[in-house]
C-alpha cells in the first residue's frame, strides 16, 4: 500500500513538472529554441548582442537537440519556469534554471537564468541538481546559490545581467584580474 502511493506521488510529481502538460511537441521545440537563444553562445562570427536577430533563428533550431526540456512549469501569473540540460565541455552537461513571461505567439520576455550547474554528468545534473527547480519555483533558491557543488553561476563574483542576458563579473573583479 505504501509503496503504490509513493509511486503515485512520485509520478504525479514528475507529470506535474512534465512540458508536455502545456505543449504539444512542434511547440515544445519552439520554447526549447527561443530558450536556447538566451542560454547559449552567439552563433559562429556573430555578437552576443546580435544573437536574438532573426537570421540566426535557424541556427539555434539547428542546435536545439542537444538541450532537453527537463522540467517546466507555468505559475498561476503567468510566468513559465524551465530546467534545460545543456552541452557542457567534454561530455559533461550542465543544468540551467530560470522563468519568463511568453505570449501567444511564443515571444518570450522578462528571460531570467536564476542558475546554472557547474559541468557534471548528466545523471547529476538531472538528478542532485534538479531539486534548485522546485526551489526557484517557491522562491527559495537564495541558500543554495552559495553551495558550489551545485551552482557554478551565480558566485561571489558574477551576475546575470537582464539587459544582455548573459553572466558577467561584478565591477571591480574585471580589474583584479
Amino acid at each position: 500500500m505504501l509503496l503504490g502511493v509513493l509511486l503515485v506521488i512520485s509520478c504525479s510529481q514528475k507529470e506535474k513538472y512534465d512540458v508536455s502538460r502545456y505543449y504539444n511537441p512542434k511547440e515544445q521545440d519552439k520554447i526549447l529554441t527561443n530558450i536556447v537563444t538566451y542560454i547559449f553562445s552567439a552563433p559562429p562570427y556573430t555578437k552576443m548582442a546580435d544573437r536574438f536577430q532573426p537570421q540566426h533563428k535557424t541556427y539555434y533550431s539547428s542546435i536545439n537537440f542537444k538541450f532537453q526540456i527537463e522540467k517546466y512549469f507555468i505559475s498561476d501569473e503567468g510566468i513559465h519556469y524551465f530546467y534545460v540540460i545543456r552541452p557542457a565541455p567534454g561530455t559533461d552537461k550542465r543544468g540551467v534554471g530560470g522563468h519568463f513571461r511568453m505570449d501567444k505567439d511564443f515571444n518570450i520576455s522578462e528571460f531570467r537564468e536564476e542558475f546554472v550547474t557547474p559541468a557534471l554528468p548528466e545523471s547529476e545534473v538531472k538528478g542532485r541538481c534538479a531539486f534548485m527547480f522546485d526551489e526557484m519555483i517557491k522562491h527559495n533558491l537564495g541558500q543554495y546559490l552559495k553551495m558550489e557543488s551545485f551552482v557554478q553561476w551565480p558566485n561571489p563574483i558574477s551576475y546575470y545581467d537582464t539587459v544582455t542576458y548573459e553572466w558577467k563579473m561584478k565591477p571591480g573583479y574585471e580589474e583584479a584580474r
